[in-house]
């Protein structure tokens, strides 16, 4: 069910400001920047051997994500575990008693499925699932 860590998000409030040590201070090639409509953000990728780091922009005046970066500056905010079938996944934590935010797969970046697990079933960190497009 589970393959791998898909990516470590990052919450900014400057997307291209925000990739500027990614290039120039690591010399990390990001992918191009994506708007994702589902949850009104930007988003570009930053690969790093197997996984990649993700910088999150959220748009707009109201959201979760505007609420996380008002609140904390930004940083840290979710590991994406990738999996081979979101939908049996989600099924299968919430019958195991993992608390999500999504019963059903939202569009996310690069024509992936999300859901996302709320951060008290896992210790204050925020678990995305990841079913990448097939």
């Amino acid at each position: 069910m589970v393959k791998k860590i898909n990516h470590i998000a990052v919450i900014v409030d400057d997307i291209e400001k925000a990739l500027v040590p990614y290039q120039k201070g690591l010399g990390l090639t990001p992918s191009n920047i994506e708007y994702v409509e589902s949850y009104n953000v930007k988003v570009v990728f930053v690969p790093i051997g197997d996984t990649q780091i993700e910088l999150v922009q959220p748009l707009g005046d109201e959201g979760e994500l505007v609420e996380f970066l008002r609140a904390t500056g930004g940083g840290l905010h979710h590991i994406a575990i990738e999996v081979e079938d979101i939908n049996r996944a989600i099924h299968h934590a919430a019958s195991s008693g993992i608390l999500l935010k999504d019963m059903t797969p939202r569009p996310g970046a690069h024509n992936s499925s999300v859901a996302f697990a709320e951060r008290e079933s896992f210790d204050g960190v925020v678990i995305e699932f990841v079913q990448p497009p097939k």
